[in-house]
Formats: C-alpha cells, structure tokens, sequence
C-alpha cells in the first residue's frame, strides 16, 4: 500500500530514528492516561526542535492511546475519552484512523517495546483491519498480560486489559491463552494484599464475570467467606456485605445450599450489627440498617427459616425498627423560617365572606376565598426551585410518619440524566408535594379559617342546608346525600376530625362513580374468581382520573387523601392511623373545604369543577 503524498512522514524509519521510551517517575503507576501525556511531551519537544516528522508520528500515536477502553465490548471496546455534544466536538474514536495510519501501525508493529502501547496498537489493528489478521489478537493478548497484577495499579487500566485479553482469546477461542489468564488472575485471587481489603473480591467478581471459573468455585467461594468473616468480626460490616454477596452467589452456582445460605444469613447479621452500632448516634441511620437486615433475611427461602430461627429474628429486629423509628423522631431538628406577615391576607378573607344576605350567598363566596392549585404553576415553581436550589436533592430522603415509621423513600438526584429520568421526576414530585404543602399550610390558616369564622359570626349554618346542597349536587350520587351532607355540616360545627373520618370513604366512592360512569373498569379479580372493588389509591392512579377530574384536582385529590408524601388522609383514615390531633390538622380541614366547593360548584356549573 502506497502512502499519499501527505502522509510520507508515515514510515518505519522515521519510527525507529526517534525511538521513544516511556519516561515516568519512578513509582508511578502505569496506565494509558500516563502513556498518552509522555507521547504528547515528547511531540511538544520534536516540535519545539521544528522535527515534525517525528512530531506527527508522536501525535498519531499518542491519539491511539488516548481511547477509553471498554473492556467489557467486543464491538465497541475504544470509545473517545472527551465528548462535548454541544460544540460537536470529541476526541479520538477507531474510525478517525485512515488507511495509512493502519498501514504504518502493522508496519512498527513488531518495533514498539512499551506493553500498553503495542496491546493497543495491535488490538486496534484487529479490530479496523480487513481482513482480519489473527496474529493481531494474539499480539495484543499477549501484551495485555505483560502487566503484573497488584492492588496498586488495578483500576490504573490493568483490570481493563486481562478483561480484554480474556474477550479476545473467547473471541477467537485461544483456550491455551484463556487458560493462562485465568491461572494468572485465580494466582493472583489466592494471594493477600495488605494496602487493599477489596483485591480479592475485584478478581474473584472478574473470574465470575468472565465465567471462566466453573472448576475454581468452590475454593474461591470458601476463601470469600473466610474474607468476609475476617472483616465481619472487625466490624467492618460493609466490606463484609460485599464479601458475603459474592460467597452467596458463588456457593450458589457450585450447588453448595448450607454456605449458600450462612453466606446470607452473614449479609443480614452485618446489617444488623451495623444498626446497632449507629443507634448510639442515629437512630434514623441505624433504621436504615434495620430494614436492609430484615429484607436480607427475607432472602432465607421459607422452608429454611426455622432450621436457622430466621422468623425469630425478623421479629426481633422489626421490634429494633419499630423502637429507632419512634427514636428518630426526638432525634429531628425544628427549622424556623422567617416569620410571614398574613394579617393583609387574613382581612382580604374576610371582607370576601362579609355582609352577604343569606347564607347560600356566604358559602358561595366562602367556596371561593381561595384558588385551587394550579399543577402547571405548581410544576414550573418546583423546577425552578430544583435548578436554583439544587443542592437538597443531591442525598435521597426517608420520610418517617407520626409514629416513627418509614412511609416513603424518595431517591437522590441524578445530575447525569435529564428530566425523564425516574429517580428526578421522584425529585421532582416531592417537590412538588413540598409546596403544595407550604400552599395549604397557609391558605387553611390565613385565608380558609379566617373566612369561616366570619361567615359563622354572621350566620347560621344548618345541617338541612348543606344537606339539602348535596341533594342539588350532580357531583354528589343520591344514596349518599345525607351522609356526605353531614359530613361536610360537621366542618361548621368545627368537629374536622369526625367530619374527615366521613368524608373520606364518601371521596373515595364519588371518584369511583364517575370512573364507572365514563365507562372505567374499577374492580380487580383474584386469583380465586372473586371480584374486588380497587381503593382509591389504585383509582386516582388510572389515566382516566385525570381526563374527568383535570391534571390539577386529580393532584391535590392524591396529596390531600392517598400519597404518602402528601397528608394521606384515605390511607391514614382506613387504617385507624389519625389520633385526635392529627385528625384536625390543616390538612384535614383543606380537604374539608375542597370537597364543600366542589359540592356547591357543581351545583352553579353543573358539572365537576376541573382546573
């Protein structure tokens, strides 16, 4: 193959005549980052000594070692190490290189002394040249394991490169050559490295991940345990975890039930001793710990648990996660903001519900003395809060109830994925259900009770009138007229705990009569045959909910009665969760008055009032 007239400094001489070495202190670790700094140091020299033959040769391959290497791909195994998809810009990738490029590679092939060097060069040769060449494989097999092994310079790129040399020897099925690679990682697993409690496990998780150790398991999965033993009664439970889990699965491919099984009895004891040494300092870390523990014991098939006493044990650490549950909460620090002055806000309320005629006019403008949330200024609210403060979604959240319980989780932040990213529309939606908080926190105490006192202060309210709005309701279905009137009659007696234990199952029954009415299967069937009408947790979830009752009332629906981020009055209701303070609180007391102003305005509309 000919060089065209732009690529004469492409040859062999010109190679040789400058004779590069890798040139690094002393006691640096290798690795291709290090490889492709000394090949750009030098170019610099040969440039600033106007050599620029040795110069472009020096560039060329310093950009075939500046490739990320993926070890793990066979098709894709050198990705570019920058990529700014903004500028359209990004470094090196295989199909930059040029015929003569590749040419002028196999031709200095043989001359390059540095391992890193010449393994990629040959691998890259493998891999654009056509035909294949298999000596080319070979060559960079062999390269790639000129490296020795230690805990130093593993993750410096020599892991990536016995991974590699293992995909090409599978690749081309050099059994020979795989077998000494894994002689050489399984020597490298038996031997013990002080600077690195995590060695072992990184070899034996590569020996499984190749899946080149089937005649080897039973001994690595012996030694893992021993491992992790070790770093068990060290109190280093979370090397341990790692240790047991690859034990567990090790013993469980070589059919060994009895350490298969101590291996996760081992993971759920680590747990749980790592719990109680956090109790000291946190009980809500250490509930943490708790549930893991109960979920890893959970992992002891049914039929093995009494042989071990596991069920004995989840109780007694539900008991350890009930008792730092209920401690966590003394635990917690009370943050105050700035006191919000609402005195012009309160006397706005109240001249809005003053001086009317009759009290159907009262609990008209009463109904109205504030604005429902609106989701599509709620949901630009919270990103803007999110981008500009951003820092409060980096650590994912444990939301504890009343009692000490855990009752949602909600995940962290992932700045490397963009909004459709499940873990930030969680973020996202707590929120969302943050300010949806702080909104009915201050619309109930500033504006709803304001207002209700003064209309209470000018009239008479009575169950036959508020009943007898059920009863011109469409929203409200005939057989419930009477009970959801007293309901609501209850709010003006200011008994809001009586009134939500009503309300909610009366909620629960209008949603699902107007999912039917538009033609929504509202039921489920078991396994049995026995047909069950879904909750309303399960209902507001449908993608009818929103097309009848509006994206904005569908969501305070969800906050205010079954999101547990939110008041989850329904769930809290049913389950005989609210005590007598927290059956009036503002939450109660705003889902009171949402469901009085849907009630009268249907009846002005005629219809559900939407968003």
């Amino acid at each position: 193959m000919d060089n065209v007239q732009g690529n004469l400094y492409l040859n062999r001489e010109n190679f040789l005549e400058y004779n590069w070495e890798l040139d690094i202190p002393e006691g640096d670790h290798q690795g291709y980052s290090v490889i492709t700094m000394s090949l750009q140091a030098s170019a610099k020299k040969m440039l600033d000594a106007e050599k620029t033959d040795s110069q472009k040769i020096l560039e060329l391959l310093s950009k075939a070692s500046s490739m990320m290497l993926i070890s793990d791909s066979l098709n894709e195994p050198f990705k570019p190490i920058f990529e700014d998809f903004q500028m359209a810009r990004r470094s090196a990738i295989p199909e930059d290189f040029t015929k003569d490029e590749l040419f002028f590679f196999e031709q200095i092939l043989n001359d390059i002394s540095e391992p890193y060097l010449k393994a990629r060069i040959a691998d890259l040769l493998w891999l654009l040249l056509r035909p294949k060449k298999i000596h080319h494989a070979k060559i960079a097999i062999d390269t790639y394991l000129m490296h020795d092994i230690d805990d130093q310079s593993w993750h410096r790129d020599i892991k990536k490169c016995f991974e590699r040399a293992a995909r090409l020897a599978i690749q081309i099925k050099d059994w020979k050559r795989l077998e000494k690679i894994k002689s050489l990682l399984f020597a490298a697993f038996l031997k013990e490295y002080s600077d690195s409690k995590y060695m072992q496990l990184w070899l034996a998780d590569l020996l499984d991940k190749l899946r080149i150790d089937e005649d080897l398991r039973p001994q690595i999965a012996q030694n893992l345990y021993e491992k992790a033993q070790k770093l068990k009664n060290n109190r280093d439970f979370h090397s341990a975890i790692s240790y047991f889990e690859l034990s567990a699965k090790k013993n469980k491919q070589c059919n060994e039930k009895e350490n298969y099984l101590e291996s996760l009895i081992g993971i759920a004891e680590c747990y749980e001793n790592e719990a109680d040494i956090r109790s000291t300092h946190s009980n809500l870390v250490a509930n943490g710990f708790y549930e893991n523990a109960i979920q890893a014991y959970r992992r002891i098939p049914t039929k093995e648990r009494d042989r071990y006493n596991i069920e004995n044990k989840i109780i007694a650490v539900r008991m350890k996660i009930i008792s730092s549950g209920q401690a966590s909460l003394d635990e917690m620090i009370s943050l105050k903001s700035p006191t919000v002055d609402v005195s012009e806000l309160v006397e706005v309320s109240i001249e809005h519900v003053k001086g009317k005629s009759t009290p159907q006019d009262a609990l008209l403008y009463f109904t109205g003395v504030t604005h429902p949330t609106k989701y599509e200024q709620l949901l630009k609210n919270s990103k803007e809060t999110l981008k500009h403060s951003i820092l409060g979604s980096l650590f994912g959240g444990r939301h504890l109830s009343g009692d000490g319980r855990i009752i949602a989780k909600t995940p962290s932040m992932n700045l490397n994925a963009g909004e459709d990213d499940l873990a930030n529309q969680a973020v996202l939606y707590k929120q969302m259900q943050s300010q949806f908080s702080i909104h009915l926190d201050l619309t109930v105490q500033s504006q709803i009770l304001p207002a209700l006192r003064q209309l209470l202060k000018e009239h008479r309210v009575t169950k036959e009138l508020i009943i007898s709005l059920c009863n011109q309701s469409p929203l409200v279905p005939t057989d419930r007229v009477f009970l959801l009137g007293n309901a609501l009659w209850l709010g003006f007696e200011e008994d809001f705990g009586l009134a939500i234990h009503l309300l909610c199952p009366q909620v629960e029954h209008i949603v699902r009569s107007k999912l039917k009415e538009a033609g929504c299967i509202t039921t489920n069937i078991d396994k049995e045959g026995i047909e069950n009408e879904n909750g309303l947790s399960t209902l507001m979830d449908l993608p009818e909910t929103e097309q009848i009752f509006g994206k904005s009332l569908s969501f305070e629906l969800k906050s205010i009665f079954t999101e547990a981020l939110g008041y989850n009055l329904r769930n809290n209701v049913a389950h005989g969760l609210l005590n007598d303070n927290d059956s009036i609180s503002l939450g109660s007391i705003y889902a009171w008055w949402m469901i009085l102003r849907l009630v009268i305005r249907s009846i002005v509309s005629g219809q559900i009032k939407r968003d």
